[in-house]
């Protein structure tokens, strides 16, 4: 699906999302496919953007997934980034094309970028989840009000309401709220990502998490500053383990 590009008009981010959905449909009707990336016309992937995938595959540590000899192996790592997480699952680097996918599924609300992400994090689920984890829980990392009336929706709620149906687990969206409107995390102004996030956080329906395994969701694992936030919250609640599916590291 062809995206109308962010910079063409200030009006078009002001309008609802169903309302540029619409918008979008007809754009396709009048132009040929293009490219979910860059917008190229021709194939869902052209050859530069697909050429700059930076696919993070292979024989990978079962805690952070970067490259190991030997699979099924830890990489040495400390792991700090990752403190109260059983197993971060990201199938793409940030860099090049996979940031770019990203910038336009959370800042444009590209459905076909969505889409394409979504199939790319369900797949690397199956491949990287243990049996254990059949009956896992869904949850977002939760947006801020003002954040998603501006941006007109929340990716994360969003990319969990389409991996519960293509992974058959269940979607716990509500469960983590967050209280405390934050600057980005990568604002310059931002001198700790741990401080910013501090008490941003909260949780209800308890029940839903305990004795449970989790995944926590979201589009980016940078610092890892906000997931380790809302893993707090669900160990605390009684989760048997927290992992985390995003569709880039960086």
């Amino acid at each position: 699906m062809v995206a109308v590009p962010s910079g063409m008009d200030p009006r078009w981010r002001s309008l609802r999302r169903p309302t540029r959905e619409f918008l979008r449909a007809l754009v396709d009707l009048a132009l040929p496919p293009a490219c979910v990336a860059c917008g190229a016309p021709g194939a869902e992937l052209c050859d530069p953007c697909r050429r700059n995938l930076l696919w993070r595959r292979g024989p990978a540590c079962v805690r952070c997934g970067e490259p190991v000899l030997v699979a099924g192996r830890l990489c040495g790592g400390r792991h700090d980034e990752l403190r109260l997480i059983t197993r971060l699952v990201a199938p793409l680097g940030y860099a090049g094309t996979g940031g770019a996918l990203v910038r336009r599924f959370k800042l444009d609300a590209d459905p076909a970028a969505a889409g394409w992400l979504l199939r790319t994090m369900a797949a690397a689920w199956r491949e990287a989840a243990a049996d254990g984890w059949r009956r896992a829980g869904l949850v977002p990392v939760p947006l801020h009000s003002r954040r998603r009336r501006e941006r007109g929706f929340d990716q994360a709620a969003w990319l969990v309401a389409g991996l519960g149906v293509r992974l058959r687990l269940e979607p716990l969206t509500g469960v983590l709220v967050r209280v405390r409107h934050t600057a980005p995390q990568g604002d310059p102004r931002v001198l700790s990502r741990d401080r910013n996030v501090a008490d941003a956080f909260g949780l209800r329906r308890a029940s839903k998490v305990r004795d449970r395994r989790i995944v926590l969701v979201d589009d980016v694992f940078t610092s890892g500053a906000t997931t380790r936030a809302c893993a707090a919250l669900l160990r605390a609640a009684g989760a048997r383990e927290v992992a985390v599916l995003v569709a880039c590291r960086s």
